[in-house]
């Protein structure tokens, strides 16, 4: 009994100075180990260019891609390396129908300058068609009263 009132009091101070913690920094302490931001990038694919809504996002940032076809033509659209399977994957390729819009969420882990591309053959020559979407520092954002980093 003794054991089980010592540790009630252990389990009580620790949820004090939680709480005092937080009272005194004025930020909530994440409970959950998922991620706290999104980034909306939206990307628009048509037969000339490809166009996205912002070309940079924060490091530990998840990243919810749209991918939508204006253009009369199936097209593809390729961020990084789409590797599937065992190993490491920093991208995806998708294949998009006339009209059709999908939706990709990518966990932007590491700071870097990701290629962007269509790689169809006709595409290929087109610089339209490519360019680098930026991985950056982890911006402090607010959620709340939580901070994003």
């Amino acid at each position: 009994m003794r054991r089980i009132v010592g540790l009630s009091a252990v389990m009580l101070v620790a949820l004090a100075a939680t709480a005092q913690a937080q009272l005194s920094t004025g930020h909530r302490v994440a409970r959950t180990t998922a991620p706290d931001y999104y980034v909306t990038i939206h990307v628009t694919l048509s037969d000339s260019k490809i166009t996205l809504s912002r070309y940079s996002a924060p490091r530990g940032a998840d990243a919810k891609f749209y991918v939508r076809n204006i253009g009369k033509q199936v097209h593809s659209f390729q961020l990084g390396k789409a590797k599937s399977g065992l190993g490491f994957q920093n991208g995806f390729h998708v294949d998009v129908k006339p009209g059709q819009q999908k939706l990709l969420i990518l966990f932007l882990d590491y700071r870097t300058k990701v290629p962007f591309f269509s790689p169809q053959k006709a595409d290929l020559h087109n610089p339209q068609m490519r360019g680098f979407f930026k991985i950056g520092p982890c911006a402090p954002v607010e959620i709340g009263n939580v901070d994003g980093c």
